[in-house]
């Protein structure tokens, strides 16, 4: 792996005890894209743990630690806090081998001034046996081209070099030499503990927002056991003997967000289908080399995206509920590619890579395009359960008001009319509230009225509407001249007084005998 990187995606964090071939179980129906651990394919060729890239064995849980139940108000923010994701790798052979392909560590002497040479030509300088008188010296060259410019005194004595202003064979200092590394992802045995990045696309129904990504820091922890402990001054032991590799279980508390209801509906959080991550940024750590400490902009395909450090590397999963698998293998299928994820395979996304260089980020061996591998994979996403519901209140059933008490007439059943006409019904309304009527009244019995030969019931009073307030109440209503003139005629008039609740309902009637004053 001589590539930047920065750009492997694997997961070596969550889990088990022991790095266990095929017997370890796989995960809880998530799949991830992981890169990096194809590569662990060859060291286990009759049971791959990440076959064509795709890795089935990290468990991911997404849950609400209180169980508090939530309320969705229609506008109001409701807050989802208490998420918690969960991360158990149950195949430790991927992380056994992030220990097992550490490599070492080299020196150089380059690009400097011998300070006995008279020209300011740069020279790489390496340590050589002088055929002469068979003593090693520091020199410069291959092959028959090979210039011996100093004895080394004592063994591993650094050359003796000048700055381009320094006259030759005068002022000198000790070179200082330029280190390499080989790849660095687990280096010693014993704890290690690492920073760890995660992203959590959740949707939530009938809510403004839709989706939200989650971001989250936390750590990972590994430990190694090996009888003969791998170095960088000697690498070959990292990958001599049995190796064992415990990872605990890593959770992490998700931050709080805010979702708006709109009222459709119960707000339901679930884990995002994929494709609604967006674009998040991506970074290593601790390499010297040109563009690993870089940031990259990355689209991942999935719903959760982790994203753990190494000493040096970088290391991704690009994770659904559900199965990934092959759909087309004729794209590109670099680390920059799979990392780059959900981008045209063909042509750079500005949106990606450096955000100094859109479209583009730095490697070891020049600029490289932020391409992806869109159409490489087939994703089937599984819906899983809710992680949390919050409940419409229910909509207030309005209580109707009792109905009125009808209103009641005084016992009296005989009235006078006053001279002018004018009658008072004395009633009582046992509300608290006013009550209205429409008034009218009618003779009980029919009378010739005028030039008429036939007999008919007159009109006492006409209609009006009147208000009864709560308690004793009175009201009056004036003879029509018909009436008037047949009481004068008559003395007393039996009439049937009727009052109609304006509200509608059953109308009160009473009779009465209506005399003259």
């Amino acid at each position: 792996m001589k590539r930047r990187n920065m750009l492997v995606p694997v997961l070596a964090m969550a889990a088990v005890v022991g790095a266990t071939p095929a017997s370890a179980a796989e995960g809880n129906g998530w799949s991830c894209i992981s890169p990096f651990a194809s590569y662990t394919n060859g060291a286990y060729a009759s049971d791959p743990p990440a076959l064509d890239n795709i890795l089935d064995s990290l468990a991911i849980t997404v849950a609400r630690t209180d169980a508090t139940p939530l309320t969705a108000v229609t506008g109001q923010k409701l807050a989802l806090t208490d998420l918690q994701l969960g991360l158990t790798f149950t195949d430790l052979r991927v992380a056994e081998q992030m220990y097992r392909r550490t490599g070492g560590a080299t020196s150089s002497y380059s690009q400097l001034i011998p300070y006995t040479q008279t020209t300011n030509d740069l020279r790489n300088l390496s340590v050589r046996t002088n055929p002469a008188d068979g003593a090693s010296y520091w020199s410069y060259g291959s092959g028959q081209n090979i210039t011996y410019v100093q004895k080394q005194t004592v063994a591993g004595e650094p050359p003796k070099v000048r700055d381009a202003a320094t006259t030759p064979n005068t002022t000198w200092y000790y070179a200082t030499p330029t280190l390499g590394l080989g790849h660095r992802y687990i280096s010693h045995t014993g704890n290690s503990q690492f920073p760890l990045d995660a992203w959590v696309t959740i949707a939530a129904s009938n809510t403004v927002e839709g989706v939200q990504t989650l971001p989250v820091k936390g750590y990972w922890t590994i430990n190694i056991k090996d009888a003969t402990p791998g170095t960088p001054g000697n690498p070959a032991n990292y990958n001599n003997d049995a190796v064992t590799v415990t990872v605990p279980p890593v959770s992490l508390n998700l931050p709080s967000s805010r979702w708006t209801p709109t009222g459709a509906g119960p707000v339901e959080f679930t884990i995002a289908a994929p494709g609604k991550l967006g674009v998040i940024q991506v970074e290593s750590k601790g390499y010297d080399r040109t563009g690993y400490n870089t940031p990259l902009n990355v689209r991942p395909f999935g719903s959760v995206y982790v994203r753990a450090q190494t000493e040096a590397y970088g290391a991704s999963n690009d994770c659904i509920p559900g199965q990934v698998s092959i759909l087309d293998k004729s794209g590109p299928s670099t680390q920059g590619n799979f990392l780059f994820g959900d981008a045209d395979p063909v042509n750079p996304d500005p949106a990606l890579g450096d955000p100094a260089t859109p479209g583009a980020y730095a490697t070891q061996n020049g600029q490289g395009k932020a391409v992806g591998v869109r159409g490489r994979f087939k994703l089937d996403f599984v819906s899983l359960p809710p992680i949390a519901t919050a409940a419409l209140p229910p909509v207030p059933v309005p209580v109707p008001a009792p109905a009125p008490k009808p209103a009641t007439f005084a016992k009296a059943t005989s009235l006078k009319a006053s001279k002018a006409g004018s009658v008072k019904l004395a009633l009582t309304n046992p509300n608290t509230a006013a009550l209205s009527y429409k008034l009218s009244a009618k003779t009980v019995g029919k009378y010739k009225v005028g030039k008429s030969k036939t007999k008919k019931v007159v009109t006492v009073a006409t209609s009006k509407t009147v208000s009864l307030k709560p308690g004793a109440s009175n009201v009056s209503f004036s003879l029509s001249k018909t009436a008037k003139s047949l009481l004068s005629a008559r003395k007393s008039l039996k009439v049937k007084v009727t009052l109609t609740p304006a509200s509608g309902g059953s109308a009160l009637t009473k009779t009465i005998t209506l005399k003259r004053s």
